[in-house]
């Protein structure tokens, strides 16, 4: 489904499309009884068949009824008579079929395919068969279903069945029959054959659109994501414009015109409109931008505003659609690519689901590299309803099946008093889940440098507009796709230091992995440093405001905003500069959640394999936890002094140093 909606997208200009169009390509799932019956994705899925930006004009659902979930029986693996009652709940078309009958799977079939195509709706075929074996060939089914498979034991195959009917018809004779058999075998024994011998190309994994993108073995360089100021300028006026009979909101008018009062300013450029020039300049240069998610159009904390309401008519416009011409997909990069032309940018809010929606976008990604495919999490919090998804799908996806996808996750996430379930990504799950072994440095030479290319995903954790600029576009300006988890910000999307300027967001300007200690007082004496804070997001503002209130001019400040695969290189630069300072690790989140358990090893190691001088960094943070966060305010507020007072005070009386 998600890949036939991106194919369309470029095929026909969605949504503006005819139903012909989105006729055009018939996605089929595959599905068993116990699985569509029990699986919530299958609802969720199915949910989407009338949403815009999701509508493929209709999915054919094939089940494959073996009337058995493993060794579970149909009346404890549902509570329906019928495995493919959930379609009654969407009015869907539901063809029975004996599986036994070819000439029948194949009229419901086609009829399947005719109702879509005539209405545009779901359709589901129930093909109601049996399984031979048990689960596998060595499964013995007969310890669960004596009686079954006693019955399954004597019955005959499919083949013999439609074999016999062929015969006594006369529609074949037996040698006509032998025939097409061992014609069958010959073609299965051949390629079996061929398979012992088959060399694999480095480009087997592509389709057309991705020729010339490099597997993890191929050298890709790493390259500037800077842009002409003038251009930026453009693009942020533009984010902030509406047509001139537009009715905005008043307090979304005054948003949109501090908008173009940064762009022309070029200053004081916040998080909302630095995403804004991020998708602005994708799409001038030819690319199309997807983001989704359950409230991004207006973004969790009213920070986007990419699609914005009429106040009379409630009419939807999207500013970043009219920076200048919108061209058809279906035209070639190079012709799209150029100052007066731009991509299509899409915008929508989803149905309330993690699991589906997020499982559809990375398909989406999978049709076309030259696309940025977003999906927002309301909370970061609630990433974990779409686990499977990441785990059998995005974490390893290319390692199992050679597909790469740039996909990019926001995950808001950040420590505010706002409780258990609404304060943590538990980004520690996606630092636990990346291919990079702690002992080992890479070679990080700029210009052999594939240290990305060579590991399963990216986490980042950026705190300034303009690397976060940066680091979306770096996912399309690269010869390679990698999923990109970024650790968003809830607090710091108007904080008042947490700005940027187009300069550094201009021409030679790209992501930076680590942001080194900013304060001259502090920068140029190194000697005088005693304690080094590597620090990742939020807190790092938290601890530049307390240091400022003490007074402190002894303790460095230093940001991982690329926390995975980890900067070897620039954690060992920064504690070589401060030869005398005592090592600190400062975050937010419980001991046992957060950086805290992948950055120490690595500290180690880069301290020890390039520096040789091993450093430990000294933990501070808040104490292991079963809960992410409290929900009481007081707790909240009393934690947060103890970690600036582990920090800034006497470790001797830090409750949470090591």
């Amino acid at each position: 489904m998600d890949k036939k909606e991106a194919l369309t997208f470029h095929l026909f200009l969605l949504p503006h499309a005819s139903p012909e169009d989105v006729r055009g390509v018939v996605p089929v799932l595959l599905h068993g009884d116990a699985a569509f019956a029990g699986q919530g994705v299958v609802y969720e899925t199915m949910q989407l068949a009338k949403v815009p930006d999701f509508d493929v004009g209709g999915t054919i659902h094939v089940i494959v009824n073996n009337q058995i979930g493993f060794t579970t029986n149909p009346i404890h693996s549902r509570s329906t008579a019928y495995c493919s009652d959930l379609g009654k709940a969407f009015g869907c078309p539901i063809f029975l079929c004996n599986g036994d009958d070819p000439l029948a799977v194949s009229t419901a079939l086609e009829t399947a395919v005719e109702w879509r195509q005539e209405w545009g709706g779901d359709v589901i075929i129930e093909m109601v068969c049996y399984r031979r074996n048990g689960h596998n060939e060595l499964d013995q089914p007969m310890f669960t279903q004596p009686k079954l498979y006693s019955a399954i034991s004597k019955h005959p195959t499919s083949l013999q069945i439609f074999e016999k009917r062929l015969l006594e018809d006369g529609t074949l004779t037996q040698e006509e029959v032998d025939e097409i058999k061992q014609f069958t075998l010959d073609s299965y024994e051949n390629d079996f054959e061929a398979s012992k011998t088959y060399e694999k190309k480095e480009d087997d994994w592509l389709s057309s659109k991705w020729s010339g993108f490099h597997s993890p073995q191929q050298m890709s360089r790493v390259r500037p994501t800077g842009v002409e100021k003038d251009m930026l300028q453009k693009i942020g006026i533009q984010a902030g414009s509406v047509p001139k009979d537009f009715v905005l909101h008043r307090q979304m008018a005054k948003i949109f015109k501090s908008r173009r009062e940064m762009a022309e300013a070029g200053t004081g450029i916040d998080w909302g409109l630095a995403e804004a020039l991020a998708f602005g300049s994708l799409l001038i240069e030819g690319n199309h931008v997807r983001i989704t998610g359950q409230d991004c159009q207006r973004g969790t904390f009213s920070h986007r505003h990419a699609v914005v309401k009429d106040q009379k008519t409630e009419e939807e416009y999207t500013p970043l659609n009219f920076i200048t011409k919108k061209m058809d997909p279906s035209v070639p990069k190079d012709q799209m690519s150029g100052p007066d032309t731009q991509a299509g940018f899409t915008c929508r809010n989803s149905i309330l689901s993690e699991f589906a929606i997020l499982g559809f976008e990375l398909g989406y990604s999978l049709e076309n590299p030259n696309s940025l495919v977003l999906w927002e999490a309301q909370f970061g919090d609630f990433v974990n309803g779409a686990q499977i998804i990441i785990d059998q799908f995005i974490s390893s996806g290319e390692d199992k099946w050679r597909r790469q996808s740039g996909l990019v996750m926001l995950l808001p996430h950040g420590y505010d008093g706002q409780g258990a379930e609404h304060s943590s990504c538990r980004f520690e799950r996606f630092l636990q889940g990346i291919d990079e072994d702690p002992h080992f440095v890479p070679e990080f030479n700029r210009d052999s440098r594939m240290q990305i290319q060579k590991h399963n995903w990216q986490v980042v954790n950026c705190t300034t507009p303009a690397n976060y600029f940066h680091v979306l576009r770096r996912q399309i300006h690269r010869d390679f796709r990698k999923p990109l988890i970024v650790v968003s910000p809830k607090n710091l999307l108007r904080h008042k230091r947490c700005v940027s300027s187009l300069e550094e967001m201009g021409p030679g300007t790209e992501f930076k992995r680590v942001m080194d200690e900013t304060d001259p007082a502090i920068n140029e004496n190194p000697q005088q440093v005693e304690k080094l804070v590597f620090c990742s997001g939020q807190i790092y503002y938290e601890l530049l405001s307390e240091r400022e209130k003490r007074g402190l001019e002894n303790v460095a400040l230093v940001r991982l905003e690329q926390i995975a695969p980890f900067a070897f290189d620039r954690i060992a630069q920064n504690c070589e500069k401060y030869p005398n300072a005592e090592v600190i690790w400062a975050q937010q989140e419980p001991k046992n959640m957060g950086a805290y358990s992948y950055v120490n090893p690595r500290i180690m190691t880069a301290t020890r394999e390039i520096n040789k001088n091993e450093k430990r960094a000294r933990y501070v943070g808040r104490p292991v936890s079963a809960a992410p966060a409290t929900g009481m305010v007081k707790a909240h507020l009393a934690e947060y002094q103890e970690i600036m007072d582990g920090v800034f005070g006497d470790p001797q009386k830090d409750v949470f140093a090591d």
